[in-house]
């Protein structure tokens, strides 16, 4: 027969997994988009944690803890993902040894635009290519043509 400390421990152990599940319900649920189904839906899950609460047969714990687990789960799917998930903010990139907040795309000095000359574009490829390499000789390149 299993010693009432054993027993004592199961149950604190079961305790917190149903906690841990229900914490996660709470958040996803806060994330779920219409305010009157979020506070009916953690309602529901309330009363249903409180109404088990003093289940003493292991097996049906052990079940109605999967159930919170899987209604958790499928929440987590249907419901998108926002609020501390989101990253706040832009792009940012630096250019010209500045930060500045705009996608990576370049807008300057462009061979084809004729900013700047072939010359100058094979030497800011080069520094380029060193600093890739973490200054250390990159491989050859063709020639310049």
């Amino acid at each position: 027969m299993s010693s009432p400390n054993a027993v004592a421990s199961a149950a604190a152990r079961h305790r917190g997994a149903v906690l841990k599940a229900y914490r996660d319900l709470v958040d996803v649920v806060r994330r779920s988009s219409p305010v009157a189904a979020r506070d009916a839906m953690l309602e529901e899950a309330r009363t249903e944690i409180r109404a088990h609460a003093a289940e003493t047969d292991e097996s049906k714990r052990l079940d109605l803890l999967r159930k919170l687990v899987a209604r958790v789960g499928y929440l987590r799917i249907v419901t998108p993902k926002g609020g501390r998930h989101k990253r706040e903010g832009g792009t940012f990139v630096v250019r010209e040894g500045e930060l500045v907040e705009d996608g990576g795309e370049s807008k300057g000095k462009r061979v084809a635009d004729g900013k700047i000359s072939m010359q100058e574009a094979h030497e800011y490829h080069n520094r380029l290519m060193k600093r890739q390499y973490f200054g250390r000789k990159p491989p050859p390149q063709p020639p310049m043509l």
